[in-house]
């Protein structure tokens, strides 16, 4: 059975919007960043349904893993949850889009995740024995090595939602 330890998971980051945005080239952006990043792809959940008079609510999660070693498996998922979604029209640079006017939760989830080829899952014993290797001797190696640059790169793709989103200010010195 693979295991993971507490601090080498959880939720990187969340983001609320609300206002008009291209869903479709967000989650096209989502998809071609983990693969430029190496992450296998599986879309888990999509939910779409008329639940309310205001419009839509769509629920989409994507689950992306990324084999480091052997030993080392990396479990990222991006989770978009819309509700009062509704299709607009747009005008940009002279050509007619589609956009959706949305309140959004965009959250990030991760996981480090050691011996996911469970090659330590032979006996009770083993597993046993793994659950104290990862906890209490490679602890350290974990979160250094993995779960923080996992993380620092997940906030990254937080940024880049901000700048997609327009939500970013443009300093002006």
């Amino acid at each position: 059975m693979a295991h993971s330890i507490k601090e080498a998971r959880g939720t990187a980051t969340k983001l609320k919007y609300k206002g008009v945005f291209d869903y479709d080239g967000l989650s096209t952006y989502v998809i071609n960043w983990l693969q430029d990043h190496k992450y296998e792809l599986n879309e888990k959940t999509h939910k779409h349904k008329m639940s309310c008079p205001h419009g839509f609510e769509i629920e989409r999660h994507i689950e992306a893993t990324r084999k480091i070693d052997a030993f080392y498996q990396y479990k990222v998922t991006v989770i978009f949850f819309l509700w009062d979604a509704f299709e607009v029209d747009a005008v940009k640079d002279g050509k007619k889009i589609k956009l959706w006017n949305a309140q959004m939760e965009l959250r990030i989830d991760f996981e480090v995740v050691c011996d996911y080829a469970n090659k330590w899952a032979t006996s009770p014993f083993y597993e046993k024995l793994l659950k104290f290797y990862c906890e209490y001797i490679i602890k350290k190696e974990i979160l250094i090595k993995h779960a923080d640059p996992l993380y620092y790169n997940l906030l990254a793709l937080h940024t880049n939602f901000k700048k997609f989103l327009g939500m970013e200010t443009a300093a002006q010195f």
